[in-house]
């Protein structure tokens, strides 16, 4: 079991939302855009980008391709693979 307070923390944002957990799990050490993540989680793409930048702001994906308008590229931080091996730890 992890000790470790903040990465406890964020296992419990992410277990908080179905759609955070999918992301997570879908993203899985690999790029993918908010429209690819959208139609495999179902969910609407404008929706996605709003949990992706919950996802940012609490340091569990990053944007890969910034300067980009469209086609984003996201992936998993550190925090957000920690989060991802629990996850995965627990099915």
């Amino acid at each position: 079991m992890c000790n470790d307070e903040k990465l406890l923390e964020k296992i419990a944002y992410i277990m908080a939302s179905q759609h955070r957990k999918n992301i997570i799990l879908y993203l899985d050490n690999e790029l993918h855009t908010p429209k690819e993540i959208g139609e495999k989680i179902n969910v609407r793409t404008n929706h996605i980008s709003n949990l992706l930048a919950q996802l940012r702001k609490n340091n569990l994906v990053y944007c890969a391709t910034p300067n980009i308008r469209k086609g984003k590229l996201y992936t998993l931080t550190d925090d957000g693979k920690e989060v991802l091996n629990y996850l995965k730890s627990k099915k």
